[in-house]
């Protein structure tokens, strides 16, 4: 028996996460899973290459070791900053007559890489959206079609800051392995986490790490909008050093074990243990905590929709989901569901064994998408099924993990237009949010986008 093998990674604020998967009879199942602490990324960006490379190779060596098999190439969720996307069109021609195969898919994929960019971006991905060949158009699965003259794509241009790609390839090479693909964590996470009803209806992911959080808007099966800004979960880790003041290690201790992001649910029976404290002086509760903790991510869901408003989506027919990290933390989506009254909202994650965390939500959602590459280009690299080790780890007897389903609805397509014959254009980008200082943030932007709200 052989199976294909995928490893996937995710260079998150505050950890590094490697997946190793293996496909047997379409089957997507984990073999190991790597997660590793780091400080070498800040707010989605390698700010140390040499300690990324380290933080790296000791996730994909946990994973190699769950996995029990080595690897090569890695496919790379890149983080959705710096972010634009772009609608893009190109063609390769032909001759005489020929059947399209995988290979012509990724040719003019590739072709579509190459068109005319301003000189500070790259193309992270390119996501099809239709076909056409010759005069036949809105061809969404040409393979094995014949086309006589001219074959040619529609989709989305993904771009990005190039000295942000190129650090993350930089740190990926230093351990002599190559990068198969990148992929947008939009992208990867819509793929995992909506269905075509959701994609097609207007859906937002709110992806809340540890140094971004990342809003993702999918209507009419596309993704419209990918853009994160910089509050997230390490800022409630700060206010907890601050509040309480202690250090920010033992402060991210605390958020984990007795943080609670909504204040009428808090318990004021939950004591928060405290060293720092005078004789005479009353410790915090979890209730009084709370207080502090709801404001934040109040805040990252008011920023959010403040992205969906300047990017003029004025109202949200589908569902909200909420994903990352910090959604683990009790409270965040009872809050969210009373922020948000008159929309369905849950929280995204793997519905897989040994993944089944928001927190994997990117790395898993990347390995769907590079199964789903894979099958359109029609590679058919194959490897022995492993042997898996019995030992003492988390991830140990994976062997009945459940399958991913691999969602194969249409793919995105982008905002704006462009052809191989266009000049060079200039570019407008969303820049980043900067942070709002005005105390009275909240109720300012309340009013405003009431719509979304009541």
């Amino acid at each position: 028996m052989s199976s294909q093998l995928y490893t996937s990674i995710d260079l998150g604020s505050s950890s590094i996460k490697v997946i190793i998967a293996d496909v047997v009879y379409e089957k997507l199942n984990i073999l190991g899973v790597g997660v590793v602490k780091t400080t070498s990324i800040k707010r989605g960006n390698i700010i140390d290459v040499e300690s990324a490379s380290r933080d790296i190779q000791k996730a994909i060596d946990i994973a190699k070791s769950e996995a029990n098999k080595d690897i090569r190439s890695l496919y790379v969720a890149v983080p959705s900053i710096h972010t634009h996307i772009k609608k893009s069109v190109a063609e390769i021609k032909f001759d005489t007559k020929h059947d399209i195969d995988g290979r012509d898919i990724e040719e003019v994929i590739e072709e579509a890489k190459i068109l005319p960019l301003p000189r500070e971006r790259e193309v992270v991905q390119v996501i099809p959206d239709y076909y056409r060949l010759d005069d036949i158009e809105n061809i969404r699965k040409p393979k094995g079609m014949t086309v006589h003259n001219s074959f040619e794509v529609t989709g989305n241009r993904v771009l990005t800051s190039k000295t942000h790609l190129h650090t993350i390839y930089k740190s990926i090479e230093n351990l002599r392995l190559d990068c198969n693909e990148t992929f947008c964590t939009s992208h990867s996470l819509g793929e995992l986490l909506l269905n075509d009803e959701e994609k097609d209806y207007g859906s937002v992911i709110i992806d809340i790490g540890a140094g971004l959080t990342t809003v993702s808007y999918f209507e009419d099966g596309i993704l419209q909008l990918s853009q994160s800004i910089e509050l997230a979960g390490e800022d409630i880790t700060r206010t907890i050093s601050d509040v309480l003041n202690v250090p920010l290690k033992r402060a991210e201790e605390i958020k984990v074990t007795q943080g609670h992001a909504f204040y009428d649910l808090a318990s004021p029976q939950v004591i928060i243990d405290l060293d720092n404290l005078e004789p005479d002086e009353e410790p915090y509760t979890q209730k009084e905590l709370a207080d502090y903790i709801e404001e934040i991510v109040e805040e990252i869901i008011l920023r959010s929709f403040d992205v969906l408003r300047k990017a003029g989506i004025n109202r949200v027919k589908g569902n909200v989901v909420l994903t990352g990290g910090t959604t683990l933390m009790p409270g965040v989506l009872d809050l969210a569901k009373d922020m948000l009254r008159k929309m369905n909202v849950r929280i995204g994650s793997p519905k897989i064994i040994g993944a089944n965390s928001p927190e994997l939500a990117v790395v898993v959602g990347t390995l769907t998408s590079s199964y789903k590459i894979e099958s359109l280009f029609g590679y058919q690299v194959t490897d022995e099924v492993p042997t898996i080790k019995n030992t003492n780890s988390t991830f140990e007897n994976v062997s009945a993990v459940e399958e991913i389903a691999v969602n194969n609805s249409k793919v995105e397509v982008p905002v704006m237009s462009e052809t191989h014959e266009e000049n060079h254009e200039e570019e407008t980008y969303y820049e980043e949010e900067k942070k709002e200082e005005d105390k009275n943030f909240f109720d300012k932007i309340t009013k405003m986008y009431n719509s979304f709200f009541e």
